[in-house]
């Protein structure tokens, strides 16, 4: 056996004893470390699915207004759209067709003690 130097760094390694105050800080600083850890982890998850969820819902959003566009499209092609958009944009009439212009429009939409004035303009064919 060999035999041992005193004052080695092995037999003052051995002979250290652990004081019960170091080892209870060391422990503490290990646990309060992995809560901090889980916490952050906690929070990093919360937050990313809040994310996840305002993202499902503007995908929702979109979708449907992907939907509204792709029936537009669908009605956009056809002859009558084209016609009552141009009647209601730029005012165009079919020959024959009378142009009734409503002076007071807030008649239509709700009760009003005045009459209804209306003017007729007539097409020159």
């Amino acid at each position: 056996m060999p035999s041992r130097v005193p004052g080695s760094a092995l037999e003052r390694l051995l002979s250290l004893r652990v004081r019960p105050l170091a080892l209870i800080c060391a422990l503490f600083v290990v646990i309060t470390l992995g809560i901090m850890t889980i916490n952050s982890v906690y929070d990093s998850t919360a937050e990313m699915q809040s994310r996840l969820t305002d993202l499902r819902i503007e995908r929702d959003q979109r979708y449907k207004e992907y939907k509204k566009l792709e029936n537009e499209l669908e009605i956009v092609e056809t002859d009558d759209y084209i016609m009552a958009k141009a009647r209601q944009i730029y005012g165009y009439m079919m020959p024959g067709e009378l142009l009734f212009v409503v002076k007071n429009p807030e008649a239509l939409y709700g009760e009003t003690d005045e009459p209804i004035q209306m003017a007729v303009v007539e097409t020159l064919e």
